[in-house]
């Protein structure tokens, strides 16, 4: 008996022998990868670190060289990829590897940056450590410079120059196609204590004298990941908004295997290329056990959503909340996503107006994406259903929430009030003091006390349907868009506004307004940030920046500690839409006619009225089937401007209405009957080819006089053309008066291929006879002023 428990026990000893092998092989192994090939797991204790509990969440970056944030200890995870070239190097026959390596250089080279327009400050000087696999040479560049090196490790020195920022770079000059270099990382001197992962430490002498306590940078980054600085930044909020970081803007992707992966080269980028994994994400809501805020790319598919949500539902801390929102600003016409929601809602004929109907997709899809959740999630009990809004528009949010109910499919409604707007104020401002003014006053364009009225417009809407009020984000908003460097007026005036103090007291009365409207939680614009042309987002201006320095982060953790949130339960959700819209009466104005009082900008498009409703056709984009128009009148004429956005200009049929065209549609007296009258309805055709404005069908008649003092020029652009005409009222029969009311339509007819056209948009319509039926064209009252 005796011999056959020695022998089991002599057999388990080998078994447990040869798994301890395995192990060590397995970890060998993976430690050769850039990064784990499955989540981090964190090795060392959080401490006593506390959780706040805040009204006041914050929004992460986009991942980028650029980005003062650093929220990786290896610098090289937001390197730009080596195929987008920025470097500008010899690169044309350079292949690479699945993951984005460059596995063959064929006589070229390949580099990136992996620093770019840093503040010296923003990080740690000393010796940085440059790991690698593979043979091959690196050079370095910018501020980079080389100290050390031997196979697979570099040591080098990062310094900015006498511009105080930080620019590195680096290029594979030489690499062994059949172990070609790849795994860089760039890991910063020092470490951390393992009790302590929020605090940089340069050696194991600062974690109380026990150096196995010391987790090394350059020993233990795959289980560090994130900058400590970054984790302490972070820390202090209420919930993280994964949206820039998980690079959701413009970003094209729709299947699973598409999204960002652990092994990838680099997780920077530009538009479509950058985005976190996932798995980074969560990691960093556990480990700083914050709420997470997620947003599903706008083309995921079926089985994306439900892959996403599997493995937040078995991997994130189920103590923490998630909010759930489907893309980003669908009513931004700036990203692809509104164009996206367009042709998807046209293509679904949800009706003919192509911002109505990208509205009500993006409501469809929404729902879709909250209910494969709950299918998922087994209930909806962990996360929180956001319905993004409009923070100007209150109307737009009336009209997603009201769209088929779906405020009884969503928990939240989530806007992003910015304040500071008055473009052309800023533009003539001449101090600091003048930004502050325009920012305040009452009657300035998006003030701090015009922003505050349109929360509190959109927590009443909250409330009548049901749901919370949240803000993705918000803040100051002093931007230019029309400068392009840093230098250009007015944004010198716009830094010194964001570094002086009273940009801190606008803060903290913005905040306290947000929260007396009744606005829950508000995701704050944005981790730390350069100040560049493009605006000064962050609420500091790089990672490692003091808090006295920074005047909107000083007054956010003043309010943090001095106004813990009072949670409203959501009011019950209305059994009925509480704003069902009456018909509009048909002979109300949708818009005026101003008068021509500059004859220099007569033909100026100021606020111009959109041409996006589908009549014939059935593909649309905004870059070749898109328009805008505007009239302004005197007594003498009216002056017509349309902008048309097409690709190719065709003129080659025998009527012009087949062609690239713009057609015009008047109801002098107003009458509105069921069809073209022949008497005061008239149809005028301008077309690219002729010099000589054309009758359409069933128009009332002019004489060949009237047609020809009808002038008119078409002038062609890159991306399409503009028609400028003067329409004498004499030739239609009329005498104009302030406060009169004529009923109008306006066309754009697309040729792309000859022969008949291919497409029609038009300004009104209820149905695709709308050209032919007055009753459905827009009444325009002509203004005084």
């Amino acid at each position: 008996m005796l011999r056959k428990l020695l022998k089991i026990v002599l057999i388990l000893a080998l078994l447990l022998f040869l798994v301890q092998i395995g192990l060590h092989l397995y970890r060998t192994w993976q430690d050769k990868l850039e990064v784990p090939l499955t989540p981090p797991v964190s090795t060392f204790s959080m401490g006593k670190m506390a959780s706040q509990v805040s009204l006041l969440g914050i929004n992460t970056n986009e991942i980028s060289y650029n980005d003062a944030s650093l929220p990786f200890v290896d610098l090289f995870r937001s390197a730009n990829p080596f195929q987008e070239n920025v470097l500008r190097l010899k690169a044309e026959s350079v292949t690479y590897d699945a993951n984005g390596w460059p596995n063959n250089l064929n006589g070229g080279e390949a580099g990136t940056r992996f620093l770019g327009e840093l503040p010296a400050d923003a990080l740690p000087a000393g010796e940085y450590t440059v790991l690698y696999d593979g043979e091959g040479e690196i050079r370095y560049g910018n501020d980079a410079k080389l100290i050390t090196h031997s196979p697979g490790r570099d040591t080098i020195t990062l310094e900015a120059g006498v511009n105080a920022r930080l620019d590195a770079s680096l290029v594979i000059a030489d690499s062994n196609p059949e172990d070609y270099v790849r795994n860089i990382r760039i890991l910063p001197p020092g470490g951390i204590c393992q009790h302590n992962p929020l605090k940089r430490v340069m050696d194991a002498s600062a974690c109380a004298g026990d150096a196995g306590m010391y987790l090394s940078f350059a020993d233990h980054y795959a289980e560090i990941v994130f900058n400590p600085d970054y984790l302490d930044f972070m820390k202090d909020f209420q919930a993280i908004r994964f949206m820039p970081m998980s690079g959701i803007t413009r970003n094209p992707e729709a299947h699973w295997q598409d999204r960002p992966s652990m092994a990838e080269a680099t997780w920077g980028g530009t538009y479509g290329a950058r985005g976190a994994p996932l798995e980074i994400m969560v990691e960093l809501a556990n480990r700083l056990q914050k709420d997470a805020w997620f947003n599903l790319p706008h083309a995921a598919d079926d089985d994306y959503v439900r892959e996403y949500a599997t493995y937040v539902r078995d991997h994130l801390n189920p103590e923490l909340k998630i909010y759930l929102e489907y893309s980003n600003e669908i009513w931004n016409t700036n990203f692809n996503h509104g164009e996206y929601t367009q042709k998807k809602g046209i293509e679904m004929a949800l009706g003919l107006n192509a911002a109505d109907v990208g509205y009500e997709y993006y409501t469809i899809r929404a729902r879709e994406i909250f209910t494969m959740w709950e299918q998922v999630f087994g209930g909806r009990e962990r996360f929180v259903r956001v319905l993004g809004g409009w923070d100007t528009r209150p109307d737009f949010a009336e009209k997603v929430l009201s769209y088929n109910d779906t405020y009884q499919a969503v928990d939240a409604l989530a806007i992003a009030p910015y304040f500071g707007g008055n473009i052309k104020g800023y533009r003539e401002a001449e101090t600091v003091e003048d930004i502050f003014h325009l920012t305040t006053a009452p009657d300035s364009y998006r003030s701090l006390p015009e922003v505050l009225e349109k929360v509190q417009r959109h927590a009443q809407l909250a409330q009548q349907f049901g749901v919370t009020l949240l803000g993705y984000e918000g803040g100051q908003g002093l931007v230019d868009w029309a400068t392009r460097k840093p230098d250009q007026h007015p944004n010198p005036l716009f830094f010194a506004a964001n570094r002086d103090p009273r940009m801190g007291k606008l803060y903290t009365e913005f905040l306290e307004g947000w929260q007396q409207a009744g606005g829950q939680l508000m995701m704050l614009f944005s981790a730390p940030r350069i100040c560049q042309w493009y605006g000064c987002w962050g609420l500091k201006e790089h990672i490692r920046q003091p808090r006295e320095q920074a005047p909107k982060y000083a007054a956010v953790l003043a309010f943090i500690a001095t106004h813990p949130p009072h949670p409203v339960p959501a009011p019950p959700k209305p059994a009925h839409n509480p704003l069902a819209i009456a018909p509009r009466n048909p002979n109300d104005p949708l818009i005026v006619w101003r008068p021509a009082v500059d004859p220099e900008r007569v033909f100026f498009i100021e606020n111009p009225i959109t041409l996006d409703l589908l009549l014939e056709g059935t593909v649309w984009d905004k870059r070749n089937l898109f328009g805008k128009w505007q009239g302004r009148w005197d007594d003498d004429f009216l002056f017509l401007t349309v902008r048309v956005y097409d690709s190719k200009r065709v003129f080659d049929s025998a009527h012009p209405a087949d062609d690239d065209s713009v057609g015009f549609l008047i109801d002098t007296d107003n009458s509105r009957d069921a069809k073209l009258d022949g008497k005061h309805d008239f149809h005028l055709i301008f077309a690219c080819d002729r010099e000589q404005v054309v009758l359409g069908k069933d128009s009332a008649p002019l004489s060949a006089g009237a047609l020809r003092s009808i002038r008119f020029d078409m002038r062609e652009f890159y991306d399409g053309y503009v028609l400028e005409a003067w329409i004498p009222w004499q030739a239609l029969g009329m005498n104009p008066a302030i406060k009169d009311r004529v009923s109008v339509n306006v066309e754009v007819n697309d040729d792309d291929d000859g022969g008949t056209r291919d497409g029609k948009i038009a300004w009104m319509a209820q149905d695709k006879q709308a050209l032919t039926d007055p009753r459905q064209w827009g009444v325009v009252l002509f203004s005084g002023r």
